[in-house]
This record gives structure tokens, sequence and C-alpha cells, in this order.
């Protein structure tokens, strides 16, 4: 197979963009690919088919078909970087959601009145990182939560908030979980990171009910069953426990193995309360007899964080990386059901000459990959091949038959075959040696120069891949970016963090054109494409550009932040787009970079800017956790020519 040639054009080579179009700069709008990782699930009671979905970035989702597809309420949950871990409808429809901070110790309770579109942040627990929330099923104006820092109360429905755990306390603190007697309010178990407390008179005393438990048992759950609320059920590191005396001794459940006895996820199925779920770091879990036996129902490697039953034998499950599962059946087999659904990273979105474009979801090694759509607008994997790696770059070059696609990986260069259906390794042998580095960067040219950027240099191949050459760069070995310019002959940029470099002959021989970029590290290059003399960089302190082929820098354009420029695409003539990552901003400049103006269109704020590219008339943004979003450029600027990050 000579090289890059391998591929044939077809319909499934590259993703086809499906979906609705977004309204001219107004929105942008989701567009998958769908699944990621789901942190909680919760029902309307009034009506099951509503459902709620956080995730671990602050987004939150709703199904009104009983999970079978969901959509994002309009604007939403207003914090980015919350981890959305419990989530409590209450009798009247109004939906809680209990918050923490990833990065840090903030977070909270916020409210919502009408279906998720608008949240109030309710003060009183602000600052704190609020892991577990119940409501008093007689009295819905009681709420618990659960926090980093102790357990608190709420007699208003979370207006007003106070201390029920003795401060300073040295074991009622890092609350996992808490569940409130539902016949007497005052009664309120709380799971720790060590162990369980109980209180019977609201805080005022506390006692530990860890008799039976195995010390330094993680509790993440705790359930009363239905029928009798003094059966309690605990979950643990350790296992699964039950208690037949509101908590006075525990007993450990048999039957699921001790690997898998980590169980982040319990539910008793309402309408079958024999019926029990459990969600484990290795599957899910099902007992029909109370707890005396378990079978498993799922794939054992199935990571389950939310189990959410529901009337007419529905089950949904919320996972890591394989996003929502349902079954109709109460378990006894599952699908899919992630429309609408994404929480993705999209380390890169690269359109091709043709207008065609690739999508790689990073950061999991199991459920990402580079997807694409089929021909009715659902979503697939693109191939096998790429299993257990980490796709952090993507090419596609070549138009028609001469169309192919190349996936850096944290484990080398791979090339994907159509007519094999799936990813060929190339051989990046190096002085008789495989080498198969991290490959940070690629850029390809024509369909035979490709140019990998690596910490061990930069690979530079002819002939599609099959046989490549290192160049060393200067004193530093790690070359960082790389780009080709747009017309032949192909000149050549690299960045190291010592220096840019050069070539006018398509790799052949280098000159180092400039001692650094501002003293910045390089994260991406681009020549603009009508002009090879201007250069651009993406770095964490702005967008720098040169116009005289990389010996001089500036950051560039009145109206462009000086903060962390992730990601860059280019449109028509003069237009350049560029990703803001931490406020999730876009910029347009129709000026060859010159001057700026922020793109002013809802359904990015607060997302985290990774990539962008323009495909026809739309520019993309791939975020860290929402997947793909899309928007029009037709009324803010000239339709788009093409091109990539």
């Amino acid at each position: 197979m000579p090289g890059l040639r391998a591929l044939a054009h077809g319909p499934l080579l590259l993703l086809l963009l499906a979906g609705p179009r977004a309204e001219a700069s107004e929105a942008w709008t989701p567009l998958g690919p769908p699944g990621g990782d789901v942190r909680s699930l919760a029902a309307d009671p009034r009506d099951p088919r509503v459902a709620y979905l956080g995730t671990a970035d602050g987004v939150l989702y709703r199904s009104d078909d009983a999970g079978q597809a969901w959509s994002l309420p309009s604007p939403g949950f207003p914090l980015r970087g919350m981890s959305l871990d419990d989530l409590v409808v209450g009798p009247d429809g109004s939906l809680f959601v209990a918050y923490w901070e990833v990065q840090g110790p903030g977070g909270g309770v916020a409210r919502s009145t009408d279906g998720g579109r608008t949240f109030t942040l309710l003060p009183g627990l602000a600052g704190q990182g609020v892991r577990a929330l119940a409501q008093a099923a007689g009295a819905p104006q009681v709420l618990v939560a659960g926090t980093l820092g102790g357990v608190f109360r709420s007699e208003d429905e979370g207006l007003t908030w106070r201390r029920i755990s003795p401060p300073g306390h040295e074991e009622i603190r890092n609350v996992n979980s808490v569940v409130l007697d539902p016949r007497d309010a005052r009664v309120i178990y709380a799971g720790t990171w060590h162990l369980p407390w109980k209180t019977t008179d609201a805080g005022v005393t506390w006692r530990p009910v860890r008799t039976g438990m195995i010390d330094d048992s993680d509790v993440m759950t705790l359930n009363l069953d239905h029928r009798n609320p003094d059966t309690v059920f605990a979950t643990a590191c350790s296992g699964i426990y039950r208690s037949a005396d509101a908590g006075g001794r525990w007993s450990r459940i048999r039957g699921i193995p001790s690997s898998s006895r980590r169980t982040r996820a319990f539910a008793q199925d309402p309408f079958r309360p024999d019926t029990l779920y459990a969600g484990t770091t290795e599957g899910l879990w099902r007992s029909e007899d109370g707890s005396l036996t378990w079978r498993l129902l799922t794939a054992k490697d199935l990571v389950v964080n939310a189990v959410l039953p529901l009337p007419g034998g529905v089950v949904l499950l919320g996972t890591d990386g394989a996003g929502v599962l349902r079954s109709t059946d109460r378990g006894r087999s599952f699908a899919a059901a992630n429309t609408g659904f994404s929480s993705r990273f999209i380390a890169r979105v690269v359109t091709s000459p043709g207008g065609r474009v690739v999508a790689a979801v990073g950061h999991d090694r199991r459920y990402g990959g580079v997807f694409t759509t089929l021909a009715d607008g659902t979503w697939a994997p693109l191939g096998t091949g790429l299993e257990g790696r980490e796709v952090l770059s993507l090419a596609v070059t070549g138009a028609g038959p001469e169309e192919i696609g190349l996936a850096g990986t944290d484990d080398g260069v791979f090339l994907y075959a159509l007519h094999c259906g799936f990813w060929r390794r190339l051989p990046t042998r190096i002085a008789g040696s495989e080498v198969n580095p991290r490959v940070i960067h690629l850029a390809a040219a024509g369909t035979r120069l490709v140019a990998a950027a690596t910490p061990q240099g930069l690979l530079l191949s002819r002939d599609g891949g099959e046989s490549w050459e290192r160049q060393v760069l200067g004193m530093a070995a790690e070359v960082t970016a790389v780009a080709f310019s747009a017309r032949p002959p192909h000149q050549l940029a690299a960045a190291t963090p010592l220096g840019v470099f050069r070539s006018e002959d398509e790799g052949r021989r280098f000159v180092q054109v400039s001692n650094g970029v501002a003293g910045a590290q390089v994260r991406s290059l681009a020549f603009l494409p009508e002009d090879a003399r201007v250069l651009f960089a993406t770095t964490p302190i702005g967008l720098l550009r040169s116009a005289d082929a990389g010996q001089t820098w500036a950051r560039y354009g009145a109206g462009l932040p000086h903060s962390d420029i992730s990601a860059l695409a280019f449109g028509g003539p003069g237009a350049v787009y560029a990703g803001e990552f931490q406020r999730g901003s876009v910029y347009r400049s129709l000026d060859r970079g010159e001057s700026w103006a922020a793109i002013e269109a809802n359904g990015l704020a607060g997302e985290r800017i990774f990539s962008l590219a323009v495909s026809g008339d739309r520019l993309l943004a791939g975020t860290t956790a929402s997947g793909l979003k899309a928007l029009s450029t037709r009324s803010g600027g000239p339709p788009a020519a093409g091109g990539t990050e």
C-alpha cells in the first residue's frame, strides 16, 4: 500500500457534519459526537418522562422522553468547571443542583423553577464544595447538604442554611452522601470519606453508626428501603452494606466480586422493591431478591456513576465515557441513549480541502478516538485500530481519491485506510529503530509530505509516512508545533522551546529565524493561506503574529485579549478566527489579524475552546467538555473558503 495513496474516497472517510444549522451569528449549535461522562441523573416526580443529567463541567441536560434524547436548556446552568454530583427534583418540579469546583474548593447549591433554563445560586453555601443533597419527603421545604466542611440544613427550600454538624469536627466532614428519614426529617444519615454518622434531632447531637462496617470505608451512597426506612443500604469502597435496625449494625452484602465492590451508585426499583441496582466501577449489578443474590448486567469494564429506574421497566445509567445507557426491560439489555448529549473533549477538529471535517475526542482511551457521522446523520467511531491510544493531532489533505486522514497519538502516527476500515500504524523508524513517539502536532501537504512534532524532534516523511527522517532543530530536541504553507513549494515552520525554524524547500534545509516567540510557549503555528510571509502562533499569553516569515513577532490585534489563545482557523481572504481558552470566547478578524472583534452569539459562554475549524459557511468550535459546536458565518463575515487550526 503506497503510503497516503492507500486511502480511497468515500462517504465515510471523514466526518460529515449533521444536525441543525446555527442561526446566523446568533447561536452555537451542539453537533456531538454523542456520549461522554455523566455524573448524576434525576427525574421529575410529577412526570418521570422529564429527566435531568449533570456533567463534571457544569453542564445540565434535560430529557422529555424518559431519557431517549437530551437537550440543553438555555441559558442553562451558569457555572463551568463545576461537577454536578447530585440532582434533586422536588414535588413541585423545582430542580436543585449540588455542585463543587473541580479545580478549587468552591461550590454550592442552585435552584431552577423553569425546568433547568435559568438558575438561582442559593446563598448560604457559597464557597462550599457540595457533594450530596437530599430533600425531606414529607417536608419539601427541608433540604440537607453534605459538603467538605460538614452538614448543612435549610428549612426554607435553600434560601438560608445553617451548619448542623459541629464546626471543626475531625470526622463529620468530607460528606459524600446524605439521606433523611421520610417519617421524621430530623433523622439524618451522613456518609463521609471515613464511615457514616447519624442524628435524630436535626443535628443537635450526632453519633457514629459504623458497627459491622470495615474501618476507613468511604461511604458513597445512602438509601432507605421504600417499604421500611429502618432498612438502610450504604455503598462504600469496601462494598455494599445493609442495616436492618436503622444503622445500629451493618452486614456486608455478598454476591458481588471484591474487584467490583467500589459502588458509586445504588437504586431501588420503586415499582419492584425487591429489585436493587448497584452501579460499580466494574459494571451494573442487579438483585431481584432484596440483595441475596446479584447478577452482572453490563460489560465489566463499564464505570457506572448514576442509576435511575423509571416507570415501564426503563432504567437509565450515567457512565464514564459511554454517556447514557438505557434499558426498557429492567436492565436485561442496554443501548446507548445519547441523542443530543455530548460531554466530549474535542482535541482537534480539522477540515479538508474538499470541505469534510474530522473530529478527535481526546483524554479518553476507551471511548475516545476519531469520530464520523453516517449517511443518516448518526455518529460512529471512524474505523478501528486506535483502541487504547489518545489522539492528540489530526491532518487531512488531498481531494477526491487522494484525500487522506492521519492521526497523531501518544503511540505514533496512524493512517486511515477506507477499504480496510481500520487505522494502520505508520512505521516511524529512525536509524533502524521503531520510536512511535508522542505526536503533539501533525501537518500534511499534497499527498506525500507529512511533518510530525514530537518530544524527540521533527519527523518528516516524503512518501506518505512509509519512511521518516529526523530533524534536530538547534539545541532543543522537542518540537511543539509544525505547519506547512498552503501553496507549493510548501514552506515548513517548526517551533521548539528555544526558537522558530523555517524551511523554504519542504524541509530539506532549516534556518533558525527567531530565538523564541516573545518568550512564550508555542502551542500551534499557522501560515496565512494567501501569504506565507505571515505566520501566527497561539500561546498562553495571546496570539502572536509575524509579518516577516517568523523573524520578529508581536501580539497583534486591537480587541483580542492577551490571554490563552488556544485555537486558530482561517475563512475567506483575510478572515481569521481565534479561540480564547478560559472564557469560551471566539474572535474574528477580517484584515489578516490586524484588528479583532468578539463574535456575539449564545451557546459558548463559559466553555473552554480547544480547537477551531471552518467548514463551508460554518465555524466549528471544539470544546473541552461539551463536544463540537457550530455557528453560521454568513452574516458575520465573508463566506468561508476552508481552513484549519
